[in-house]
């Protein structure tokens, strides 16, 4: 594959993952937050089975370990985010959800010991403190609340974490094995839990809503993560993570066209803080 098309489905991608808040935004509009997510998983675990049908059973031990991970990021971490995005404005959300690779970072220093030099605290810094641009509530966009600027960067920590330590368990068994069983027990956990939100809910979906559902559960979950891994053994890894930061631009994109949001020249620069912040933490240093 050629690097223009290459460059082209990772463009693709990051519009695709950067609808996604945007799009439960709206969904959460016929589903209340447990279903949705519920719903989401459910949509997305056969589709991992797909790819998982010829592969081995891990080892009993792995699978707890699976089971564990299926909890801090699926059932944590998606649940956070959908209660987030629930209670503040879809591009406030997307913005602290472009926080996930300093948290990566941080993470990565803390198990898996790989070195944190000063240019990563600096970049650290700066990415906070656009997020405090962006979530300081003296000039909120409508629909924003502390409540779920806060949820909306706890769940993007815990996925965060969910990715760095499922790496020793993905260097056993690969992506689609630890995502599908990870996914797996979370659904166990998230099926129970819609079906207590929804005795108290009367959920009438539109077609629209149905639909966000087959693309957060098929497109975002499982081919977006499918796309990504291949993409990654086709193109240099300072390519592939530099198309990341069109992740926020489609995602606030979307909040303005499908949502209706209006920027505010405080989240403007916040954001570019944010987005410069990422990048002094997460672009390798020449040799």
């Amino acid at each position: 594959m050629s690097l223009a098309r290459a460059l082209a489905v990772l463009a693709a991608l990051m519009l695709v993952w950067g609808l996604s808040i945007p799009a439960t935004k709206i969904a959460l509009v016929d589903f209340p937050p447990y279903t949705l997510t519920a719903l989401r998983y459910v949509v997305a675990v056969p589709c991992f089975a797909v790819f998982m049908r010829f592969r081995p059973l891990p080892p009993w031990r792995d699978l707890f370990a699976m089971l564990a991970l299926g909890l801090l990021g699926i059932v944590g971490g998606q649940i956070l985010q959908a209660l987030g995005v629930a209670w503040t404005a879809a591009s406030v959300a997307t913005m602290l959800s472009a926080t996930s690779p300093m948290f990566i970072a941080l993470f990565a220093a803390i198990f898996l010991k790989q070195q944190v030099r000063a240019r990563h605290l600096a970049g650290m810094a700066v990415a906070l403190a656009g997020v405090a641009t962006v979530v300081w509530n003296g000039d909120p966009l409508a629909g924003s609340s502390m409540l779920g600027n806060a949820l909306v960067l706890c769940s993007t920590a815990s996925i965060a974490a969910y990715y760095v330590l499922a790496t020793g368990l993905i260097g056993r068994h690969g992506v689609i094995t630890v995502g599908g069983w990870s996914c797996l027990f979370g659904t166990v956990f998230l099926v129970p839990a819609a079906w207590w939100e929804m005795r108290d809910h009367v959920v009438t979906p539109h077609v629209g809503s149905v639909l966000i559902v087959l693309y957060l559960g098929a497109l975002v979950t499982v081919a977006g993560l499918y796309v990504w891994l291949t993409m990654m053994r086709l193109v240099p890894a300072r390519i592939a993570a530099a198309t990341q930061s069109l992740q926020p631009i489609f995602g606030i994109g979307g909040a303005t066209l499908l949502v209706g949001e209006a920027l505010t020249a405080r989240f403007v620069i916040g954001a570019a803080l944010v987005l410069v912040g990422i990048a002094v933490t997460v672009v390798p240093e020449r040799r």
